[in-house]
């Protein structure tokens, strides 16, 4: 067992619920910076200033500013909606509203319960798959592709009924009311949104997690690069974090309908009409495709306005509101489908 870092013994005599608020904020956070598996691991966080830096060179042009100033622009990372960005990243460590949230609803682990009884059914029903499994480079390269393609597949399940379902819209509109775009819009949700998205896991990735662990006898063994997910590490590497920013990076019209690029995901937050409701893949373009949800964009850079077309810039200005709002405006939208209900029940019969 890891020891205690000198900050966690002195939060050690707080109250159990303090200590972990605020390890959640001055270890974990900072700790991202070193784990292979955050958003803002160093090396990620390198390449995005580096793509970025090609994305600058290659689709806008030349400015008296200096490069870095063109790659953080005071008035995008200083902007109200970026401020608020931290904000809301800040309590939602400290609160962990999520975490709660998924342990009332779903109870601790039952994503892994499912798996494991998954696992277990299949066992019971068609016997163990196999005694021994030798695993080789490629077995556990196909491993990680079929997880990776699974759980990024829940995951646009998770994006396009949040769009399509009025309620679930409420919840997800708190992401896209950012003005401005930045790598920490990314964590710009709301609680119910990530909750949602562990109820469509519970359906979609734990049974194959139960299925893959039947099929090679207990845990697998997929490739990883620096300790996180081969595919997941490939597509950070590639600029990721690009996606929430100011810098278009298109990857072109064929890589584009394999992967979202940086310019596809802009796309997906703009106010424009022909934007609406497209690109609602993370790492794969393949999902768009087959809902014919895909946009590609052509070969110069388009220029979006960000945001929730039609929703007025104050319904979603301060913590309290993106918290809140989306509570308000689900009540009104069962009242109306009350009303609509009942005027119909009431209408005379023709």
């Amino acid at each position: 067992m890891p020891s205690n870092t000198p900050l966690q013994d002195l939060l050690a005599p707080l109250p159990a619920p303090a200590a972990e608020a605020l390890t959640r904020v001055l270890v974990d956070l900072p700790g991202s910076l070193v784990d292979p598996r955050s958003h803002f691991y160093w090396l990620y966080l390198i390449t995005f200033a580096l793509i970025g830096l090609w994305g600058l060179a290659r689709y806008y042009p030349r400015t008296g500013q200096s490069w870095f100033a063109r790659l953080f622009p005071r008035e995008i990372y200083r902007h109200p909606s970026a401020l608020l960005d931290v904000k809301l990243l800040l309590m939602n460590r400290l609160l962990a509203p999520s975490a709660f949230l998924t342990r009332v609803v779903l109870g601790s682990g039952l994503i892994s319960l499912v798996a494991l009884w998954t696992q277990t059914t299949l066992e019971h029903t068609l016997g163990r798959h196999a005694e021994a499994f030798e695993w080789t480079v490629l077995k556990s390269t196909l491993v990680v592709i079929l997880l990776t393609l699974v759980r990024d597949f829940a995951t646009f399940v998770t994006h396009a009924l949040s769009h399509k379902v009025p309620l679930l819209w409420e919840f997800h509109k708190v992401h896209h009311s950012a003005a401005v775009l930045t790598p920490l819009t990314i964590y710009r949700k709301h609680p119910v949104y990530n909750l949602f998205g562990n109820c469509v896991d519970l359906v979609l990735v734990a049974p194959l997690q139960g299925l893959v662990a039947w099929l090679f006898i207990g845990e697998a063994q997929p490739l990883t690069l620096f300790g996180a997910n081969l595919v997941f590490s490939a597509f950070h590497f590639a600029g990721a974090n690009l996606r929430h920013s100011h810098i278009w990076v298109s990857f072109g019209p064929i890589l584009g309908r394999i992967f979202i690029s940086p310019a596809q995901h802009q796309i997906h937050h703009s106010r424009a009409l022909a934007h609406w409701d497209r690109n609602f893949g993370e790492v794969f373009a393949i999902w768009d495709w087959m809902f014919g949800t895909l946009y590609l964009p052509g070969r110069t850079r388009e220029v979006i306005e960000f945001g929730v077309a039609g929703s007025p810039p104050e319904e979603h200005d301060t913590l309290w509101k993106l918290y809140w709002v989306p509570f308000v405006n689900c009540a009104s939208i069962v009242k109306h489908w009350f009303k609509a209900d009942t005027s119909r029940a009431e209408a005379p019969s023709p």
